[in-house]
């Protein structure tokens, strides 16, 4: 099982951020192809996932310290 899995707060963190990588992805392709996407929407989306990556290694932090505190407190 991943931690996705096992985690409901950790699977949210994961598909927002793959949609929003989704999106940047689309702007990149858009952007190739030829067409004029708005900047803003890609600034947008990359803020987004940024945001929701360092809110996920927060949480694993979060996550790995109280699994140290119970080891420790096991000892």
């Amino acid at each position: 099982m991943s931690a996705a899995e096992l985690n409901p707060v950790f699977a949210r963190l994961d598909a927002r951020y793959d949609h929003e990588n989704d999106k940047i992805n689309d702007y990149m392709a858009r952007n190739m192809r030829g067409e004029d996407p708005d900047p803003a929407e890609f600034l947008k989306s990359f803020q987004k996932r940024l945001v929701t990556q360092q809110a996920t290694e927060a949480y694993l932090k979060l996550y790995e310290k109280g699994k140290k505190t119970v080891m420790n407190e096991a000892k």
